[in-house]
């Protein structure tokens, strides 16, 4: 369902714009996406805003914690009289909000909208969350672990602009610590189960 929704939304996007880079963005969004509140830009302040209230959702409200327990186990949580498909498309419209409001402001940073324009964010948005260690399988994470994944990727992107090697090469580099990191989850999450039976 989300690789199909990906493609049509690609497909709308492409009847949309045909191919055709758009450079009006409205005031509101492109204060946004380009100004500052002093030192501060205003990008920052909408992450951390939005971070902030992902924390606290997840951390301290109920519907957080059905999240984590649907993510965990579907099965135990729909027994214990939670509503999983709710939460599902729950979790699947805040995500879309969320993505808007990235992409909005990601079109008024760069100052123009195209429809290719973030494709690449794709892998590096499911990177961070997986080097922050949150699980492949649901049940654990959080935003915290998506912050610590998120300065590791930034720290690593920024050290491979500095130094001079190939291109190429840094997106093979990204792909390996990609891999590494898929694979410490999985052996952390096999770990992890096998932890009671001992």
């Amino acid at each position: 369902m989300t690789l199909a929704m990906l493609q049509i939304g690609a497909g709308i996007s492409a009847m949309l714009v045909r191919g055709q880079i758009a450079y009006a963005v409205p005031p509101v969004i492109d204060t946004l996406g380009g100004g500052s509140l002093g030192p501060v830009p205003w990008l920052v302040i909408v992450a951390a805003v939005m971070l902030a209230i992902g924390h606290v959702v997840l951390t301290y409200t109920r519907f957080g914690r059905y999240v984590y327990m649907v993510g965990g186990n579907r099965e135990a949580a729909e027994y214990s009289g939670v509503n999983v498909r709710a939460i599902i498309a729950a979790v699947m419209v805040i995500s879309a909000l969320c993505s808007g409001i990235a992409g909005m402001l990601g079109v008024a940073h760069f100052g123009s909208a195209q429809q290719n324009e973030f494709d690449n964010y794709l892998l590096d948005s499911i990177s961070a969350v997986v080097v922050g260690g949150t699980s492949l399988f649901g049940g654990q994470g959080g935003i915290p672990n998506t912050i610590v994944g998120l300065f590791v990727l930034g720290v690593l992107n920024n050290g491979l602009d500095h130094i001079n090697i190939d291109s190429f090469l840094k997106v093979l580099i990204r792909g390996l610590i990609l891999l590494a990191a898929l694979i410490i989850n999985v052996y952390a999450q096999r770990l992890r189960a096998a932890a009671p039976l001992a």
